[in-house]
């Protein structure tokens, strides 16, 4: 295969060099030492967080539709809408999931 005048690649450090040196880096700046491990939260908060996953659902493009426009109109997102729905209907729904983000970009009718 010809290299077509690209300039060669830079070989990539291994994640143990990387963490040597992010482990320099932090000792001389006076900082603990570097991990890969989680640290634990230091905000005092004593709840457990629960972790996220990512739910896809395929519905029909009315209902796609229907559920964007009501979200634009309602100035949140398709998320909160259906997280309100799942609340209404018994489930347990963590509050930061009825919380509506910054306004994404937006798919509809419109």
């Amino acid at each position: 295969m010809s290299n077509k005048g690209l300039k060669p690649a830079l070989a990539r450090p291994s994640a143990h060099d990387a963490l040597a040196a992010a482990n320099v880096v932090a000792q001389q700046a006076g900082l603990p030492p570097a991990s890969l491990t989680p640290t634990p939260d230091r905000s005092g908060a004593t709840e457990p967080v629960d972790e996220l996953v990512q739910v896809n659902i395929r519905v029909r493009r009315s209902l796609g539709d229907q559920l964007a426009d009501r979200a634009r109109a309602e100035g949140t997102t398709q998320k909160v809408l259906i997280c309100r729905a799942l609340a209404a209907t018994g489930f347990t729904v963590h509050p930061e999931d009825i919380k509506a983000m910054p306004t994404p970009r937006r798919r509809g009718s419109r």
